[in-house]
Formats: structure tokens, sequence, C-alpha cells
């Protein structure tokens, strides 16, 4: 079964955002945040560049950036954004049991991780308790994980100037980093360089604003966007399909905002 009865779900917060439900047809993903994918049913594959042939799972883990085809098979999946600043993918990359390039696959307990996000997508849980839920299961705290502070203050002048294009050199004055410097510590600690991340960061706040209540034209320029052209392209970039794919599904989607 995929699901098709129930909507799918997207959960949105800050740190991290989950998608619910199936995905329909396969995709390319090129995403700005790494990537957690569970299979909630049958087996789903995967093939990126430096692959020969697809490999068949039930959880995928990819960096931020790293473009792969995934082909769901039409089973419902969790996909997990993880945080932007690498503690999430440092902490899961070492569960993981095996591994193609970049890509790795094989969480440890899978059936755990299976068994917890199906129980998300059909208790209908609000958005404290999804992501508590979320975090428990995630367990990514990590005491050794370094996070520069600069590129920290980086991230949060993008996500509160998310209307205004501020230049490198702005930001890398902020911090009192060349721009050179900037530019490699950021790449360096997200997994992207900023523009690909700022573009991944309105699109998350496109959603947001359509969890709002406001339609995906207005969400999408409030968000900085140009334009819809503009949006749908980012979109089909980052995601690999069609904004309509999934915010017109026929399962319908409902978007949980996160209340902080």
């Amino acid at each position: 079964m995929t699901g098709e009865t129930s909507p799918s779900l997207l959960y949105l917060w800050d740190k991290r955002t989950i998608y619910l439900g199936p995905l329909f047809e396969p995709v390319q993903l090129s995403v700005g945040a790494a990537t957690l994918v569970i299979s909630l049913g049958e087996p789903i594959s995967f093939i990126t560049k430096e692959m020969n042939q697809e490999v068949f799972c039930h959880s995928l883990l990819l960096p931020a950036g790293l473009s792969a085809n995934v082909d769901t098979k039409d089973a419902a999946v969790a996909n997990v954004s993880l945080d932007a600043l690498g503690g999430d993918f440092y902490a899961l990359s070492k569960r993981m049991q095996h591994s193609q390039g970049k890509a790795a696959y094989g969480i440890d307990d899978e059936e755990k991780y299976i068994r917890e996000f199906k129980k998300l997508q059909s208790q209908n849980m609000n958005s404290q308790q999804a992501y508590d839920l979320t975090d428990t299961l995630l367990n990514c705290d990590e005491d050794n994980y370094n996070i520069d502070v600069r590129v920290v203050k980086v991230v949060e002048y993008i996500k509160k100037t998310v209307d205004d294009n501020l230049s490198v050199e702005d930001l890398a004055s902020r911090v009192n980093l060349s721009v050179p410097r900037l530019i490699q510590l950021f790449k360096q600690q997200t997994g992207v360089p900023m523009r690909r991340y700022r573009l991944w960061h309105r699109l998350y706040v496109t959603a947001v604003k359509m969890g709002q209540g406001e339609s995906l034209t207005h969400a999408a320029l409030s968000a900085g966007f140009t334009d819809s052209s503009h949006f749908s392209h980012t979109f089909r970039g980052m995601i690999g399909m069609t904004p309509s794919a999934i915010f017109a599904q026929p399962n319908q989607l409902k978007i949980i905002v996160s209340d902080n």
C-alpha cells in the first residue's frame, strides 16, 4: 500500500524537515541539506554518477549537494532533511552499514526507524510531538562535532534576511572573515555553497508560508524568489520533480509548521 487514502505530511522545523508519503515518480535529488530517506514499504533504489548500477535498500543517507537518482517504487517514505550545519549527518553516517561513494545505506536498527516513522505517519501528531519523536529517534547530539560559530552566524543572517540578497562581501564582513575564507568554511561546514544554501532555505520558507495559508505564488515571492518560474526551476533542480508533484499530489498534502 502506498498510503493514497491518507494525506501526505510535511513537518517543518527550523532545524529539520520531514516529508511522509509517496513520491509517485523517480526523483533526481541534489538537495541543499543532507537527507535521510527511510522506505516505509518495499525497498527503494538509488544510483549516483559514481556507481555502475543501482542499489536497493530501505534506508539511505545522502550528503548535502550530492546528486542521486532515487526511485521509491511508489512506497511511502520518510524523507528527512537534516540540520544544515552537519551534526545530524555526522552522527548518522557512523550508523550506516554500507556505502557507495559518498552515499551510505542500511542504517543500524533499521526496523526501529521504519516502525517509528510509521507511527509518525499514522498518529496525526502535532509539531512538538513529531519533533520530539524525531529528535529521540535520530539521537544526533555529538559533543565531538565541531561547528564553526562564524558559519552559524552567517546561516542566522541568511535566515533573518531571506527577502534581501545580502552579498557574500557583506556576510564576510559581519563575521570578520575574508570572502575566500568564508566561502571555504561555509562549504566545509554545510556541504554546499552559500548561494545553494540560500535557495534551499527559500524553498523551506515558501513551504512554511504555504502551511500558514498563503498561495504558492505569493509564498514564493515572499521567500525571495523573483517569480514563480524561478521558484519552480529551483524546486525542480533540488527536489527532482515539479512543485505540483508535492503540493498538488492526489494524496493531498498536510503541512504542519512549528509553533516556535
